[in-house]
């Protein structure tokens, strides 16, 4: 197996590519670059298992480990991280700019933060709630009885100071020393979602949790229990959750119609997507601000913010929203040449939270300071630009879709037109069709369309597949903040 990845390489993601920013085409990471060598598989004989993306570092998952390409104890380079302790290997993994979200063989679920190693996720199993964001004065009484050493859920909101710790939406997971008995010990996960303001899981019964609790589907059918759920997604401030019988639940932030029910209003709890409600719907994945689904036709409805052309929608691609030039002054103006022991963490949601500076010219920094970065509180206020208004369907420009919309491929092989999976990034979607080809729209001012040029696109276009793998089917699929990266057989 082999890992492809195209996108910002800012901070070397690709350590093999030199001084590049951007890599426009998908290119293979090479783990032969590491001590990992073996002649036979470029990963080290290991399997790849899982792939998450984001601003400052790309995670590849395999059977022995889990090694972080990019951004690390704030300089470029990669660490590998070995299984969490007496575990039998990594099945699926996750993350966020501040850490990774991982499920063993054995059912466990792990984070590891940068410095502070893997640490296991409570979870509270006797209690199951109704919403998704519990009253914060219930979930600091469950965090005050617990016995654990360390709380991650504090950690964060700590490290975020007043911007996050007011907002009722934050991800909160409570962790305990590996030696640690819990009666949550008795649930078995098969996969977990993290977003910037949520922590989602599945277990082997197909209960959805938003950790460390049970969610519960209020809107199911009085009578016929709770729906198994199949996959749980999470954008920087929505979730998404997919049933056994097709339905799509989404709730969390909605200030860009990325619920997709028909407003710009946020939902605390799951609500039901009325408008996909008529179709089975097989696969889903969330992006920034914008959300994507595949029926069992394999037609693609997609959703929410199309300020880049994310949704394959016509937009205004010659000039930017309004509110993110402004956000991006402020941005700049907060730039420090350091970052503070729990100051908060850059999250690279989109262009005008620029992540990085090289050094000035002058020569006058040092190689440590090469990396300079931004604290983007501002851009919280920036996401709220929308109203009502956006909604206006008397025009050709698309900005905000808040109403699921069906995606035209536009192939004239019928095959390239039947989408089997799809991903999303901060600003860009790319999705797999039956032919084994895959086509992306959206932002790509790092090259993430893999298009072969940072030219955003508001039509669908056609990713260029690397030569030496054209004869290989593409196992794997995942786009993060800022690139896109496949894992082929």
């Amino acid at each position: 197996m082999e890992v492809f990845y195209s996108g910002f390489n800012g901070f070397k993601q690709v350590p093999t590519s030199g001084d590049k920013d951007t890599l426009t085409c998908l290119t293979v990471l090479n783990k032969n670059s590491q001590q990992h060598n073996n002649s036979n598989n470029k990963f080290g004989g290991a399997e790849v298992v899982d792939v998450a993306i984001c601003w400052n570092y790309l995670v590849v998952g395999d059977t022995s480990g889990i090694t972080k390409y990019g951004l690390v104890n704030n300089k470029p380079c990669l660490e590998r991280l070995d299984n969490p302790p007496g575990s039998g290997g990594i099945v699926q993994t996750t993350a966020t700019p501040r850490y990774i979200l991982s499920v063993t063989e054995e059912g466990q679920c792990w984070t590891n933060e940068e410095g502070k190693g893997w640490r296991r996720v409570v979870v509270s199993s006797e209690s199951e709630v109704t919403d998704a964001t519990e009253d914060k004065d219930a979930e600091n009484e469950t965090k005050a009885d617990s016995n654990s050493d360390t709380d991650f859920g504090k950690q964060r909101s700590d490290d975020e100071d007043d911007t996050d710790a007011a907002n009722a939406d934050q991800a909160e997971l409570d962790t305990s020393d590996p030696g640690e008995e819990e009666e949550g010990d008795k649930v078995k996960f098969v996969t977990t979602a993290c977003g910037d303001y949520h922590n989602l899981a599945i277990d082997a019964s197909g209960a959805a949790y938003s950790l460390p609790n049970k969610l519960s589907l209020v809107t199911s059918p009085p009578g016929l229990g709770q729906p198994r759920v199949t996959q749980v997604v999470c954008g920087k401030e929505h979730c998404m959750l997919l049933t056994e019988h097709g339905q799509v639940y989404t709730w969390g932030g909605g200030s860009r119609g990325q619920l997709g029910h028909g407003t710009l209003a946020s939902e605390e709890k799951p609500r039901l997507v009325m408008a996909l409600d008529g179709m089975k719907i097989i696969k889903i994945a969330a992006g920034g601000w914008h959300s994507a689904a595949i029926s069992e036709c394999h037609d693609l409805y997609m959703f929410g913010w199309n300020e880049s052309g994310q949704l394959a929608q016509p937009t205004n691609l010659a000039r930017p929203a309004e509110c993110f030039s402004a956000v991006e002054k402020l941005l700049m103006a907060c730039c420090t040449g350091g970052m503070a022991e729990g100051a908060a963490l850059p999250r690279g949601d989109t262009e005008d939270t620029e992540v990085y500076r090289k050094r000035s010219d002058s020569g006058d920094s040092g190689p440590e300071d090469r990396y300079r970065y931004c604290v983007p509180e501002p851009e919280k206020e920036a996401l709220n630009c929308y109203t009502g208004a956006s909604c206006d369907t008397n025009t050709d420009i698309v900005t905000v879709q808040p109403t699921p919309m069906l995606v035209s491929i536009g192939a004239k092989n019928e095959a390239d037109n039947e989408v089997l999976d799809v991903s999303c990034g901060s600003r860009h979607t790319v999705c797999l069709s039956k032919s084994n080809v895959l086509w992306s729209f959206g932002w790509n001012k790092y090259g993430q369309l893999g298009t072969g040029d940072t030219k955003s696109r508001d039509s669908v276009a056609k990713m260029i597949f690397p030569t030496k793998a054209k004869s290989r089917t593409i196992a794997m699929l995942r786009c993060g903040d800022w690139g896109t990266a496949i894992v082929t057989k």
